[in-house]
């Protein structure tokens, strides 16, 4: 058995990495006939554009591979947190706080909120369910504190926070980047990125073990919301305004960018550069089907299409490796 199996492994890997080299000539050549199609497509400036246009759905993305990889399916409270946030740091600003402070409050009041959904899942044991009853708390929240109106923001320093560009490249997309390679070494390389992973692998068999699965949830989630803050920083500093409405559709835009990626349904596998590869990749469709000049009705149905296959593809893949 144990001759067999050894037998096994250089004919897995081998497999494992024909494929990858396989999806990566067809996405060269799929980039490369885009741009012989579409002259503009494939400039460094559009580049730049669709870096900055993924950039806002990737943050929340990687901060949704946490709860994905930790076997908590994803949160549908991240558009709804991420106005709530909006509009705290707003309010901070407009108070007198100043904008350095009113970041790190709205940091640990998105951390907050964050874990208190990771725990209140555990006890409830449905992610759906209980993310959607505090998007309802968060909503309901946003629009009592705003007065369902839009709070300006007349703030030097935070409009310098949203609009500065290092190096002529917006920060939003160094934010980006830099999240992606931060939130992968933690899930990859610590003890809480492996509780995560052993969690999302097999729950019974990490609580047998005692871990505190309870945990891997408080901690992916306070991740999730984070991100949340990150963006809604960012946003309300550079438009410089907050409202309840502010991000409506993000937790679509980021469930996709998930499956899109390739991140593991069923939990315990995948990476967040992985849904942050996914938002880039829609971002990147979105670029290519609006420089075409194709009807909206046309582009939502190809993304859509997308995420449809590229989840049934990445699902029979991990069946097949499994």
């Amino acid at each position: 058995m144990s001759t067999v199996s050894q037998g096994a492994r250089p004919a897995l890997l081998h497999g494992k990495l024909a494929r990858r080299f396989f999806w990566a000539a067809a996405a060269a050549a799929a980039l490369a006939l885009a741009g012989w199609t579409t002259p503009a497509f494939l400039t460094l400036d559009n580049l730049f554009v669709v870096v900055r246009a993924a950039s806002t759905t990737g943050v929340v993305a990687i901060g949704m591979s946490y709860v994905t990889i930790s076997g908590n399916l994803f949160a549908l409270s991240a558009g709804q947190l991420s106005a709530l946030l909006g509009i705290v740091y707003a309010l901070l600003v407009r108070a007198g706080a100043g904008a350095p402070a009113a970041c790190g409050a709205t940091l640990v009041a998105a951390a907050g909120a964050g874990a208190a959904q990771g725990y209140a899942m555990t006890i409830v044991r449905n992610p759906i369910i209980t993310t959607i009853a505090f998007g309802a708390v968060f909503a309901g929240i946003a629009a009592l504190i705003s007065g369902n109106g839009n709070i300006r923001l007349h703030n030097e320093i935070a409009t310098w926070i949203g609009t500065m560009r290092p190096l002529r490249v917006p920060i939003q997309s160094w934010v980006f980047v830099a999240w992606a390679l931060v939130s992968a070494f933690i899930v990859a390389k610590t003890r809480v990125g492996r509780l995560l992973t052993l969690s999302g692998e097999n729950r019974l068999a990490a609580q047998a073990s005692g871990l505190r699965v309870d945990r891997a949830a408080a901690f992916a989630l306070a991740m999730l919301g984070v991100s949340c803050a990150i963006v809604a920083i960012f946003s309300v500093s550079q438009f410089s305004q907050a409202k309840a409405d502010m991000f409506s559709g993000l937790d679509i835009d980021c469930i996709a960018s998930v499956l899109v990626g390739g991140v593991a349904l069923r939990g315990g596998r995948g990476s967040p550069v992985q849904a942050a590869l996914g938002a880039a990749l829609i971002a990147l469709l979105q670029n290519f089907l609006l420089l075409r000049a194709l009807p909206s009705g046309v582009r939502f149905a190809i993304v859509g299409a997308l995420v449809v296959a590229a989840t049934s593809g990445f699902h029979l893949l991990q069946r097949r490796e499994r």
